[in-house]
């Protein structure tokens, strides 16, 4: 693996407005299956060649959460997601780059305020999702032969990471974007991958805290991943206890990655 260290610099937070984000950040080229499960299993997540976990100073919220995909229990409400999107089409393949991808991706961001700063251009809309990546694995979701949602993942052998998911639906009692998720982990679950990392939870942000109703899971607090939420729904960790404060650098500045 190559990895070129990026001088991280405070920005705006995209999901309070009244704190600033700093990132631990790397551009890495050539990561292998062994190292890219390493980072997945210590909140890593990625953006094309761009790396990062968060760094934050004052804020400790953004935990990152998997589930044990032969442990998972789809709760009523997930079922009823299920029935909602009956007659949409899952096509599943490698990354494809359209201009209809991209517009849809522009009018989904449009409805939530975390990504109004997010790429906004072609370039930038590619690189993040369908440049350099050795791992990635896309749905598309159709309706009557229309497009109407994307969902962008990793894959290997023990891990399956969900990246983005962006989609527009005709009707609002579908439930596509549940729905997407469960059909990403059935396909982890066909295919006996062992994890299932949904990237961030955040118990004071509204537009996330819908990852932790996918359960049993895990959190990934001092350096371990512990039980937080079981089967029927109770919280495990106390929400003071909620916090994960990363203060080590993962990637070592070195022919190799440290695995420490």
């Amino acid at each position: 693996m190559l990895a070129h260290f990026i001088d991280s610099r405070p920005f705006q937070c995209g999901y309070f407005k009244d704190r600033k984000s700093l990132f631990e950040e790397y551009l890495l080229e050539d990561v292998s299956e062994v190292e890219f499960e390493y980072l997945l299993a210590h909140g890593v997540r990625h953006f094309g060649d761009y790396f990062f976990r968060p760094r934050c100073q004052d804020c400790y919220q953004c935990i990152p959460i998997r589930v044990r995909t032969d442990e998972f229990k789809p709760t009523r409400n997930q079922k009823r997601a299920l029935s909602s999107c009956k007659d949409v089409e899952v096509r599943i393949g490698d990354p494809r780059y359209t201009e209809e991808k991209f517009l849809l991706y522009l009018t989904h961001k449009e409805r939530f305020f975390s990504l109004q700063d997010d790429v906004e251009d072609k370039q930038n809309f590619r690189l993040s999702f369908y440049v350099n990546t050795p791992f990635g694995i896309e749905f598309e979701y159709y309706l009557d032969g229309k497009l109407i949602g994307v969902a962008l993942a990793d894959k290997t052998s023990q891990s399956f990471s969900a990246i983005y998911t962006f989609y527009q639906v005709p009707d609002n009692k579908m439930s596509l974007g549940t729905f997407s998720v469960l059909k990403q982990m059935e396909y982890a679950l066909q295919n006996r991958i062992r994890y299932f990392y949904l990237g961030y939870y955040i118990a004071e942000n509204s537009s996330l805290v819908y990852k932790a109703k996918f359960r049993p899971n895990e959190v990934y607090l001092d350096r371990e991943w512990r039980p937080f939420r079981n089967a029927e729904g109770d919280f495990l960790v106390p929400q003071d206890k909620l916090q994960w404060k990363n203060s080590d650098h993962l990637v070592q500045a070195s022919s190799y990655m440290e695995l420490t």
